[in-house]
């Protein structure tokens, strides 16, 4: 006789859709999805269901993730939608009629705008602050210069991000958060447009590695955008001898662009001096930021912010992924340990960490058997090294002449 399922183990998660106008028809009488289905996997047992749907209990095996990825290929272009759940010694396949739903999204695009309006006020202010250093200086190339430094970062990050989730076989949603800039009384926040942006899947991933990767891509492109804005800003910063800074900062005409740089942003601009891009500083001497360096500076904060794995924030989703929930809360808890060794700098990101630590991340993924792969924990490994070195000096530790 037929062993039948459990009614339990047989409801697909809420992450599928269901096509509520198929009726009652059952997937026995369509040979292509079920033929996919049985060329992939070995079929212990099926069941038909109303509105289209069948559930399989299958074998698992070790490359049963690989063969899930590919039948989501083979089913797509027949409008199905397929969820692999339960154990590996009790796994389950439901498919189901597909009908993508799309969600509002006018929280996010007017974030996003007020983001843009942020940064070409920035720029603005910055780059009529400059000229004070380097009058020969243009302020509408520096502005420019600034707003497409940093623009090039968001966009960067946004058209990764985007990307990794097409490959993932879902939609994409990011709310930036904008700051109040040149109203923050504090130096590391006084010229940041935004805090970043904090990222979800509208739908469901098909595995944890590909939605590992929608979070780590993102951060990567950010950082390598960022470090090239540092490169080509080289040589566009003012060096200066220790005699000309102290006269600028009695006047207090350099405060609003100095600031300490990363690790990162520091080699990348001993770099550029050894190329003869920019100018070498003398001994004593002090190199001011031009607003195109400044947006590589702010350019690696933000990806600092983006691959700390604290809360909602990219890095802390990588951190739920390899490390599960009560990692991501311990490593949500060591950043805020962090953020307090230079908390008069960092308040307003500390207040962040603290408040949406609270929030569950989601992780959901039609594939929830197979696990994270070792390749992606290296890589988590790797990208908390990497915000180490994006992150600035902690100013209450001790204040760099800048390069």
């Amino acid at each position: 006789m037929e062993e039948k399922f459990p009614h339990s183990e047989r409801r697909p998660s809420s992450t599928l859709y269901w096509d509520a106008g198929v009726g009652p028809a059952t997937l026995s009488a369509n040979s292509d999805v079920d033929a996919a289905v049985k060329s992939l996997f070995t079929v212990k047992d099926y069941m038909a269901m109303e509105e289209g749907a069948a559930e399989y209990r299958v074998v698992y095996e070790p490359a049963s993730g690989k063969k899930f990825l590919k039948l989501l290929d083979m089913l797509k272009p027949l409008g199905h939608q397929a969820q692999l759940y339960g154990k590996p010694e009790d796994a389950t396949l439901a498919v189901i009629k597909w009908a993508p739903q799309a969600t509002a999204a006018r929280a996010s695009v007017f974030l996003f705008f007020l983001t843009l309006l942020s940064v070409f006020v920035t720029g603005y202010v910055i780059a009529s602050i400059f000229p004070q250093v380097a009058p020969a200086s243009s302020p509408l190339e520096m502005g420019v210069g600034f707003e497409a430094g940093l623009l090039a970062f968001l966009f960067g990050r946004e058209i990764a991000q985007r990307y990794a989730a097409r490959r993932g076989g879902f939609s994409p949603l990011s709310y930036y958060l904008p700051n109040l800039p040149l109203v923050t009384p504090l130096p590391v926040m006084y010229f940041l447009p935004t805090f970043g942006a904090i990222s979800f899947p509208r739908t469901a991933a098909a595995n944890r590695d590909l939605l590992f990767d929608y979070y780590l891509v993102g951060s990567l492109v950010g950082v390598a955008v960022a470090a090239a804005v540092a490169f080509l800003g080289a040589g566009s910063s003012v060096v200066l001898t220790h005699a000309q800074y102290v006269s600028l900062l009695a006047a207090n005409q350099t405060s609003t662009l100095s600031t300490n740089p990363s690790l990162l942003q520091g080699a990348i601009m001993s770099a550029a001096s050894a190329m003869g891009l920019s100018k070498s500083v003398p001994t004593g001497g002090t190199i001011i930021f031009s607003p195109i360096e400044v947006a590589a500076w702010l350019g690696l904060l933000l990806s600092f912010f983006n691959l700390m794995p604290a809360a909602l924030f990219d890095g802390g989703r990588m951190g739920k992924l390899v490390l599960g929930e009560r990692g991501a809360r311990m490593t949500t808890f060591a950043v805020a340990i962090l953020l307090l060794t230079d908390i008069p700098n960092y308040w307003v990101v500390f207040l962040l960490v603290f408040l949406i630590g609270a929030f569950q991340t989601s992780g959901d993924t039609l594939d929830s058997i197979s696990g994270l792969s070792g390749s992606r924990r290296t890589l988590f490994v790797l990208a908390t090294l990497l915000t180490l070195v994006c992150v600035p000096f902690p100013q209450t530790f001790a204040t760099f002449a800048l390069g």
